[in-house]
């Protein structure tokens, strides 16, 4: 599946399901066995790959951002919930005793993590992001989310020789949060996110906006859309003006 375009996120994470299906047979007997640390490590690069093309992310994010973002748990977890409810009686109830205590440990290992925590700020609620009932995930939301993206900071890690500097804000770094909450070759874009959500948009604040409903996140999703689009071509063209785009505007 390609990272952009194709089918949306919710129906690609059907197709995850599927390879975890497979991956997870047989797992009330194997969990437990001296092996398992050898098939895991095998298991989870493939189930991080279906995760990461849930979202549509690259390969160099970390495996706790991807299966955040993707909403689906670390393998290991998924075993070990698959043993639980081998061992109890099949109902519903049970199933959803253990899906919420795969929840718990996840919560701890995402808040123990020092890996993916540009999106911990943004997401440090497993629950609610996991269990939210709308909010398609893409390219350019993903970017938002992780921080790897089209930043000048990012691509410092490939380029030694390029700056990470704002082109317009000399003393500070071209980073994510710079860029979408800060920069002001952005403020108008920026402005009208924020008349369309109600609400000044924050790292701390962003995420449970687009969880209030669907409006809210597709008008963040439109505008990591729009970001990405002016930083690439002003960075092309040199426009490194503080006014907008004429033409840009974000759009439901």
């Amino acid at each position: 599946m390609p990272r952009t375009g194709g089918p949306r996120s919710s129906r690609r994470k059907l197709y995850a399901g599927v390879v975890d299906s497979v991956l997870l047979y047989g797992a009330p007997i194997w969990s437990s066995a001296t092996e398992t640390r050898a098939y895991l490590r095998q298991a989870e690069s493939i189930h991080r790959r279906a995760c990461l093309r849930i979202i549509s992310g690259r390969p160099h994010l970390s495996y706790e951002a991807t299966y955040i973002l993707a909403s689906i748990p670390p393998l290991a977890l998924l075993a070990d919930e698959r043993a639980r409810l081998f061992h109890r009686s099949r109902d519903d109830a049970g199933r959803g005793d253990e899906r919420q205590e795969t929840l718990r440990r996840w919560q701890v290992q995402w808040d123990q993590s020092t890996k993916g925590r540009w999106t911990h700020r943004l997401i440090p609620d497993i629950k609610e992001w996991v269990e939210r009932r709308h909010g398609e995930m893409s390219y350019h939301l993903t970017q938002l989310l992780t921080g790897h993206g089209y930043f000048r900071h990012h691509s410092q890690r490939y380029d030694n020789n390029a700056s990470a500097r704002c082109p317009v804000c000399p003393d500070e770094t071209e980073n994510v949060e710079h860029v979408f909450f800060h920069c002001s070759r952005f403020e108008p874009e920026r402005e009208v996110l924020q008349a369309q959500i109600g609400e000044r948009t924050e790292p701390e604040n962003i995420v449970r906006l687009m969880l209030r409903d669907r409006s809210n996140w597709n008008a963040v999703s439109n505008f990591a859309k729009t970001f990405r689009w002016l930083l690439s071509a002003r960075r092309s063209f040199g426009l490194f003006r503080e006014q907008s785009t004429p033409g840009i505007a974000i759009q439901h």
